[in-house]
C-alpha cells in the first residue's frame, strides 16, 4: 500500500486498512463530531514521501477536535470566515482546481499516464509532487451555499483530481444517498460533466463513485467498497 489507513478493526482484532491512493473519494458519515477525532488525527499523521499540504473546509473547533495542524494546512473556516489563509469557499475551491490543472500540465508533459506513476519516479522529478486530500465537513453546507458554480467546481474535483494525486473526503451527520442528486439538481450542467467522465448512462448515485465508512452510535463502523453494494462490518477499537 502506498497510503495505508487504518478503518477499523475486524472480529480477530486484525486492522482492516485501506489505501488511501485507490480511493479517490471516501465518504464518512458520523453519529458525533468525537468519532472523527482519530479519523482524521490518523490523516494528519500520515507520513509518506514528499508530503504536501491538505485542503480542509471546516470550522476553527472542529479543527481542534481532529487535531489539525493549522499552520500547515490550507484551511477555510466556515464559521470564522476572517480566520486562516483561504477566506472563502470561491477561492478554497480555486485553489484546488487551479493545482488540478498544474498537476494534469506537468504529467501531459512528463507524457505519464497517471498519478500513481509520476509518483513512483517522484525520486527523478524536479517538481516532487505528493498527493493531498481535500476534506470538507460539512459537505451538505457547501451544497446549498452560493454562487451555485460551487457544486460545479467541487464536481471537477471528485471527477478529476484523483487522475493527477488530489483525492476528496467528505464527512457528514446524513446519508450521502441523495447527494448527486442534490447537485444536479442545483447545476445540471454536472450531468455534462459526468457523461464526459463516464460516458451514458451518467452515474445518478453519488456512492457509485467512492467509498463509504460509517461510524454508528454504538462505536461499530461499517465499510463499503466503490462499486460494492456489500458493507463490511469493523469494530472502531483502534480509537481507544
Amino acid at each position: 500500500m502506498l497510503i495505508p489507513f487504518i478503518i477499523g478493526k475486524n472480529s480477530n482484532g486484525e486492522n482492516q486498512l485501506i489505501d488511501l491512493a485507490n480511493t479517490p473519494l471516501l465518504m464518512i458519515s458520523y453519529c458525533e463530531e468525537e468519532q472523527l477525532a482519530n479519523i482524521f488525527s490518523q490523516l494528519q499523521s500520515l507520513s509518506y514521501p514528499f508530503k504536501q499540504n491538505d485542503y480542509y473546509i471546516s470550522s476553527l473547533r472542529k479543527c481542534r477536535i481532529w487535531k489539525i495542524d493549522i499552520q500547515n494546512a490550507f484551511t477555510l473556516f466556515k464559521d470564522e470566515p476572517d480566520i486562516g489563509n483561504v477566506k472563502n469557499r470561491v477561492k478554497m475551491m480555486k485553489l484546488v482546481n487551479d493545482e488540478i490543472s498544474k498537476r494534469e500540465r506537468i504529467l501531459k508533459l512528463k507524457k505519464l499516464p497517471d498519478f500513481k506513476r509520476y509518483y513512483s519516479l517522484n525520486t527523478w522529478q524536479n517538481d516532487k509532487l505528493a498527493y493531498q486530500f481535500f476534506v470538507i465537513d460539512d459537505i451538505w453546507d457547501l451544497i446549498i451555499s452560493k454562487p451555485k458554480s460551487l457544486g460545479l467546481s467541487l464536481m471537477r474535483i471528485i471527477l478529476y483530481g484523483p487522475q493527477v494525486g488530489i483525492h476528496t473526503l467528505f464527512t457528514s451527520s446524513l446519508s450521502y444517498r441523495n447527494l448527486l442528486e442534490q447537485l444536479i439538481s442545483i447545476n445540471p450542467s454536472i450531468t455534462k460533466e459526468l457523461q464526459q467522465k463516464y460516458g451514458l448512462p451518467e452515474p445518478q448515485k453519488i456512492n457509485t463513485l467512492g467509498s463509504e465508512l460509517i461510524l454508528t452510535a454504538e462505536n461499530l463502523i461499517f465499510y463499503k467498497k466503490t462499486g460494492s453494494m456489500a458493507m463490511e462490518k469493523l469494530f472502531l477499537s483502534h480509537t481507544k
